[in-house]
């Protein structure tokens, strides 16, 4: 066997070392201010899907059907980059939403990619997507296989990565500028792990500017070694400046801002994640919840249908999430937080369980030794409503109307996406 030489190793060993820097370029993390289990970063595989979406069919008349001053920084954004608008990977994006592949907004499938340039799928999409009249799952992944070279291609051809490391950076630091001022606690994760019983791998949190905006989206994504948990959250159209001058970043807002919508679109989403096997892979306690079905009275499904919860177990879960966001302000300290969260939910948006579930909720935080995952007391909990309220006579007869004036979460931001 011929002996490689000592320069030679070195030069081998300086090579692997650029490779894995230049494997990790398409991941931006902000500045981290401790050991948080949380992390909030962009991501150029995001941001460039994002890009091209908006330059296709789907993206134009996401623009029309929301006009102006709707989402200005991604229209000034798109505009610097309109000289790709026939490129191959908009075209495909075309094809898939007009042959149903992916819906008019899919930018989340990114985060199922590797980082940018190589951007190859290491998880499998959920499996509505390989349902096709025409195709079979092996023939609908080549699709998706040839999409992604494409959505690489574009990368390179658009130049994106000069645009992410240049002058894309001080646009970026500014978004951080304003995430930082909304993020949550850096316990949050923690406290909810210990709280559910639950743990993940990681847990995301992706902010966008290229991004239409008002959008939220969750992906929770199985790997070998754990499970990832993404949110992706774009920012709150009621935040955003009405006029973007990317020349002058001190004279705009790019909309994140607002605590309460990050609470409620970034954070609140984290945590659906650990209802994802009890609630919706579970079948036997899909089954006993249907047990209680009768508590989705028809005044408690038209409060709920306003707010896009369109059967009871949705509703539940959403008792159960906002219970959570609860218990975890109480022990943060924040009391005061935890008391007007409280009252909204019930007096405001019309969670009419969520004080029994609460009382209910005390048997297992008094003994986890019993209960060590919020999965094995669910069954409890259930049992306990149905003692509560029978189907024959509701102790909870009279649900009060809900008072969504206000409510900037609502449907009507994200009706037409």
């Amino acid at each position: 066997m011929e002996k490689i030489s000592s320069p030679t190793v070195i030069l081998l060993l300086v090579l692997v070392i650029l490779s894995c820097q230049s494997n990790q370029t398409s991941e931006h993390h902000e500045p981290s201010k401790s050991a948080s289990k949380l992390d909030i970063r962009y991501s150029e595989n995001l941001e460039t899907l994002a890009l091209i979406f908006n330059l296709s069919e789907a993206g134009e008349l996401q623009f029309e059907k929301n006009p102006v001053p709707r989402s200005m920084l991604a229209r000034e954004l798109t505009d610097k980059f309109a000289k790709y608008k026939n490129h191959k990977a908009v075209e495909m994006v075309n094809f898939l939403v007009n042959k149903d592949f992916v819906d008019s907004y899919d930018i989340a499938l990114s985060l199922y990619c590797t980082p940018l340039p190589e951007y190859k799928q290491y998880a499998d999409f959920p499996p509505i997507y390989y349902e096709n009249d025409s195709l079979n799952p092996d023939q609908v992944k080549q699709v998706f296989k040839n999409f992604n070279s494409l959505v690489g291609q574009f990368y390179k051809d658009a130049e994106l990565a000069n645009f992410f490391n240049g002058e894309g950076k001080t646009l970026y630091k500014k978004l951080f500028d304003e995430v930082n001022d909304v993020r949550p606690d850096e316990r949050h994760i923690t406290l909810m792990e210990e709280y559910y019983g639950i743990e993940r791998k990681s847990y995301t949190i992706i902010v966008s500017a290229f991004s239409f905006n008002g959008i939220g989206r969750s992906k929770t994504i199985r790997t070998n070694d754990g499970i990832n948990v993404y949110q992706f959250v774009s920012s709150n159209p009621e935040d955003e400046s009405d006029s973007i001058d990317l020349t002058n970043l001190n004279s705009f807002t790019i909309g994140y801002t607002n605590k309460g919508y990050f609470r409620e679109i970034a954070t609140h989403e984290l945590g659906h994640s650990f209802f994802h096997e009890s609630l919706r892979e579970n079948q036997t306690l899909k089954r006993k919840l249907s047990e209680i079905g009768y508590l989705f009275t028809d005044s408690l499904k038209s409060n709920m249908l306003k707010q896009g919860y369109i059967d009871w177990a949705m509703c539940f879960e959403e008792h159960l999430v906002r219970l959570g966001e609860i218990r975890i302000a109480e022990l943060l300290g924040k009391k005061d937080f935890a008391e007007s969260y409280l009252s909204e939910c019930t007096d405001k948006r019309g969670f009419i369980y969520t004080l029994p579930m609460k009382e209910i909720l005390s048997v297992y935080e008094s003994d986890r030794k019993e209960y060590s995952s919020i999965e094995d007391f669910i069954p409890v909990l259930i049992d306990e409503l149905k003692r509560r309220i029978s189907d024959k006579g509701s102790t909870i007869s009279k649900i009060k109307k809900p008072d969504l004036t206000g409510f900037f979460y609502s449907l009507n931001i994200l009706s037409n996406l």
